[in-house]
């Protein structure tokens, strides 16, 4: 893997780590504007899926994470168990 993930920086399928911090910091510091529902695709803003705004599939996720992690939820519901 040291080797393979710093090959796959030089294709279009991933960006290393200093160009990453640079977009992270920009999107941070309000260089690279964002509105809210989309997120930062290397240095392009782009829409979230339009499953990502379904709320039935937002509820399953959180029920799934709240299972798996056994935390309280964000509604105030205690967790089974």
């Amino acid at each position: 893997m040291r080797r393979i993930l710093p090959a796959l920086t030089l294709t279009p399928l991933a960006t290393g780590r200093t160009t990453a911090g640079r977009h992270l910091a920009a999107l941070a510091l309000g260089t690279t504007p964002a509105p809210t529902g989309s997120y930062l695709d290397r240095s392009r803003v782009t829409r979230s899926s339009q499953e990502s705004y379904d709320p039935q599939r937002e509820r399953e996720l959180s029920d799934a994470a709240e299972r798996f992690t056994h935390v309280t939820g964000c509604r105030g519901e205690p967790a089974d168990g």
